[in-house]
């Protein structure tokens, strides 16, 4: 049997980085650029600052030497929950010039994860053994925290207390395979798992993507995910370090209020360079009827990254079609894989070579220089090519495991050392493809499905409101066996009743099954990510819990 008969794809030699760490990275932008403002922010009332890598290093400076002061060592990790998106990457370069592994935590994206943000502080303080601790200024911090006796000598100061000190310009020198960032996984409700990521992961990722995908100093990138995240941290911000090219990151709060500022603000800097998880690109089809108001010119635009969840074909050609009239160029989208433990995105491909495809999925290309993906069974032997099985990555891209996390490591990497994604996938001619979670399998009278498939059809109807759909499997009344439901949020001024209806029909026409519950919920109801990725099992937990309450009770309300 030949490697063309089997699901393993080589993306080659891993590409070398021409800086030996993350700070020589950020020092090299500083020298290169200049006095030129590379680096913008968009603020939630939607006014602007720029500032200079210069200013970058600057400012890391200075709270390094605060952080010094207080008495940190190399190698200790750093809790940053910090809001102001200027003051956290500059702590975070603080950490990565002083030896220190930050771990960046979500100060709160929307309200809902701000009013949640000092719990979240009290879980991870105490889950990792009471690090140390810097905050945004005005930000509140867990009483709970605060209360400990051994809250003072974790706590470091806000943002602005360590921007007050002069700068200490001595740079510690970081081995290649020491943990430069410790990023925490969303979805959980108990400590997150932290997934360490080294000088040498971010790098190889960063000098890989340059090379695939002809990114250079002259690249303009626009992004509007968390910086706490591994797409807006890594992904854009550390690979547009490594570039040292001009860089736009806006608040998420301030696009998910109205998407086309999205599209707006990349006409406005020329951005050629973008990324955002599929839902988004359906936010921007709902706004199809205000299209014809706008005068955009994004002829600049030559990238779009599209992963982070399930890549939609049909949301895909929508959004391309209504932004061909303002010179959007019909090649420029680009559905991708990857996750924090691979630092971001390994895999893509133009979209536009595919559409002959299967529609159902949507291919993400081959995996690039320095990775290396297979497709294996429940033996863990690889599967013929067309055969659906379990993703497994390896390479220079990937995580040595979670931190402080020896069991989850042994459940996480088989024997031979490959990365268990999580993910189904396939290989054919030589191309990936995600179908979605082994755990968003739904069995329907013996055919599956993903979660995401039933979704996509119940959003293209009308009366629906696009990213607050979820699909999952319940447990049936009694705890014999599962039953389908899809909660919906319906939109305003629609008849609730006739809006079940309409979803049950759709499903059973699409797929050719029955709903056992069609619930119609509000925004506040269904939870998402960071990112805005939906959060399906809690979804599940949370309907399962309100079995036997007074339906005006229940933990998931009718709109």
């Amino acid at each position: 049997m030949t490697t063309a008969d089997i699901s393993f794809l080589d993306g080659g030699p891993a590409v070398a980085p021409d800086v030996a760490d993350l700070g020589e990275a950020l020092v090299r932008a500083a020298r290169r650029a200049g006095a030129e403002e590379r680096i913008r922010f968009i603020q939630p009332d939607g006014s602007e600052t720029a500032m200079t890598y210069q200013r970058l290093l600057e400012e890391a400076a200075r709270m390094l030497a605060g952080i010094r002061a207080a008495g940190a060592r190399p190698g200790e990790t750093i809790i940053l929950q910090v809001g102001d998106d200027r003051e956290l990457l500059a702590a975070f370069w603080a950490c990565v010039l002083g030896g220190f592994v930050p771990m960046p935590l979500n100060a709160g994206a929307t309200a809902d994860q701000r009013a949640a943000a000092p719990e979240l502080l009290r879980r991870v303080w105490n889950g990792y053994g009471r690090p140390r601790v810097v905050a945004g200024a005005g930000q509140e911090v867990a009483s709970a925290v605060t209360a400990d006796p051994r809250w003072d000598g974790a706590w470091l100061g806000t943002t602005r207390d360590l921007l007050s000190h002069a700068p200490d310009r001595a740079w510690h020198q970081a081995d290649p395979d020491d943990p430069a960032v410790r990023l925490l996984t969303s979805g959980s409700t108990g400590v997150p798992k932290a997934v360490v990521l080294s000088h040498r992961n971010v790098l190889s990722r960063a000098a890989a993507t340059v090379l695939v995908n002809r990114l250079s100093s002259r690249t303009r990138t626009f992004n509007w995910m968390p910086l706490d995240h591994v797409g807006g941290l890594v992904m854009f911000h550390a690979r547009d370090v490594y570039l040292g090219c001009h860089q736009v990151h806006a608040r998420f709060e301030w696009v998910l209020d109205n998407p086309l500022r999205w599209i707006a603000a990349m006409d406005q800097h020329r951005s050629d360079t973008t990324w955002a998880p599929n839902f988004a690109f359906g936010l921007i089809n709902d706004q199809a009827d205000r299209l014809k108001d706008q005068s955009w010119d994004l002829s600049c635009l030559r990238y779009i990254m599209n992963g982070g969840e399930a890549v939609r074909s049909g949301v895909v050609r929508r959004f391309l079609e209504a932004l061909v009239p303002f010179g959007l160029p019909p090649d420029a989208m680009y559905p991708g894989w990857g996750m924090s433990e691979t630092s971001a995105g390994v895999a893509d491909c133009e979209f536009s070579a595919v559409n002959a495809g299967d529609e159902r999925y949507v291919p993400v290309g081959r995996p690039q220089p320095g990775t290396s993906l297979r497709v294996v069974d429940e033996r863990n032997e690889l599967v013929p090519v067309g055969v659906t099985g379990r993703l497994q990555v390896t390479g220079a891209t990937v995580t040595s495991g979670y931190y402080q996390n020896a069991d989850q490591n042994r459940q996480s990497f088989t024997a031979d050392g490959w990365f268990k994604s999580g993910d189904l996938a396939y290989v054919q001619n030589g191309i990936l493809t995600v179908t979605g979670r082994a755990d968003d399998v739904i069995q329907l009278d013996g055919v599956t499905y993903h979660g995401h498939e039933i979704e996509a059809r119940v959003e293209e109807l009308d009366c629906v409101v696009p990213s607050y759909t979820v699909a999952c499997p319940v447990s049936a009344e009694g705890g014999e066996g599962e039953e389908l439901a899809v909660f919906f949020h319906p939109r305003d001024g629609v008849d609730v009743s006739e809006a079940e209806a309409l979803v049950r029909d759709q499903v059973a026409d699409a797929f050719g099954v029955n709903l056992a519950h069609v619930v119609p919920v509000t925004k506040d109801d269904v939870p998402k990510t960071g990112i805005g990725k939906l959060r399906r099992a809690q979804l599940r937990e949370r309907f399962e819990s309100s079995r036997g309450a007074d339906r005006a009770e229940v933990a998931v309300p009718r709109c």
